[in-house]
C-alpha cells in the first residue's frame, strides 16, 4: 500500500508553488482562491448531470467535460457530446465502461488494471484539476470487495468529490487529503456494495459539503432514509447548474429524478 506521504507530499509541494498548477481543494489553495475571487466577477455555472448509477457528466464553464464511473448500461442515459476526462473509481464493470465516452478523452483510473493497488492521480487537464484519494469498497480494508478511489475535481473554483463505491466512513487522513469539498456525490447501496443510507449520512456530515447528491441507488426508500432530517431540494430534471457564489450554506441534499423511472 502506498503511504499517506506518497500522496500528500506532492500536494504540499504544489501548494507552495501555486504558479505551477491550477488550484486544488486544500486549505492553502482555498485561501488563495478567496483572494482571487474578490477581484473577479461571478463565474459562469458548472453543470452536473446525473446519468444513473454512479455516472455523472460534469461540465466546466469553458466546456470541459468530465465523465465519472461510466455504467455501460443500455437502460440508462448515455453521453452524446465528446468527453475530455473519464475517471473510474475501481475496476468493476458498472464503474469502468470507458467505451461510453465520446471523442478522445484522457482516462484516469483510480486503480491499477488488477485492482490490487491505487493509481496516483494528481493533475491538471485544461481548466480542471483532478486528484484521487485511496479508500476501500468495504469495511475490512478491501479484503471483501477490494479497493476504491475517491476522485476530487476542482471546476470553476467548485470542489466536487465523487466517492465511487465507498464502503466505510472516512478517516481523518482521508478527509485531510480530500480538502474542502463543496459538492459531494455520495453512494447509497444497503451496506453490501457501498455504505448504507445511515452510513452515507454520516459520511456526508464528516465531509460537510455545501451540496450533497445521492447516487448508486435504485429505489426511493433509501434516499428518503438518507435525506431524513436534512434540508432537501428535489430537482425537476437531471441537471444541476450552479456557480461558486450560488452554493448554499449550510448544505442541501439535492435529489435528481431517478433515471430508472
Amino acid at each position: 500500500m502506498k503511504s499517506f506521504a506518497f500522496y500528500v507530499l506532492p500536494m504540499l509541494a504544489l501548494a507552495f508553488f501555486p504558479g505551477r498548477a491550477l488550484s486544488f481543494c486544500h486549505e492553502t489553495e482555498v485561501v488563495q482562491a478567496r483572494f482571487m475571487r474578490a477581484a473577479v466577477a461571478p463565474g459562469a455555472p458548472v453543470s452536473i448531470e446525473w446519468m444513473g448509477h454512479s455516472m455523472f457528466q460534469i461540465t466546466s464553464s469553458k466546456g470541459t467535460r468530465i465523465l465519472t464511473d461510466p455504467h455501460g448500461r443500455g437502460d440508462l442515459p448515455a453521453p452524446t457530446a465528446p468527453t475530455d476526462i473519464v475517471t473510474t473509481s475501481h475496476q468493476h464493470g458498472p464503474h469502468n465502461s470507458v467505451w461510453m465516452a465520446k471523442g478522445n478523452p484522457v482516462v484516469l483510473e483510480g486503480l491499477t488494471p488488477s485492482g490490487d493497488d491505487w493509481n496516483k492521480v494528481y493533475t491538471n487537464i485544461k481548466d480542471v484539476s483532478v486528484y484521487d484519494v485511496p479508500a476501500y469498497h468495504d469495511k475490512s480494508q478491501g479484503r471483501q470487495r477490494g479497493k476504491n478511489a475517491i476522485f476530487i475535481f476542482r471546476v470553476d473554483d467548485i470542489c466536487i468529490a465523487h466517492l465511487g463505491d465507498l464502503g466505510h466512513e472516512l478517516t481523518p487522513q482521508q478527509l485531510k487529503m480530500m480538502g474542502k469539498i463543496d459538492i459531494l456525490l455520495v453512494p447509497i447501496a444497503g451496506g453490501f456494495f457501498t455504505v448504507t443510507a445511515t452510513e452515507a449520512k454520516g459520511v456526508t456530515k464528516q465531509v460537510n459539503p455545501r451540496i450533497a447528491i445521492p447516487m448508486h441507488y435504485d429505489w426511493e426508500g433509501q434516499v428518503a432514509e438518507y435525506a431524513s432530517g436534512l434540508r432537501v431540494r428535489k430537482l425537476g430534471g437531471p441537471v444541476l447548474k450552479i456557480s461558486k457564489q450560488e452554493l448554499p450554506q449550510p448544505f442541501d441534499v439535492d435529489i435528481f429524478p431517478d433515471p430508472h423511472r
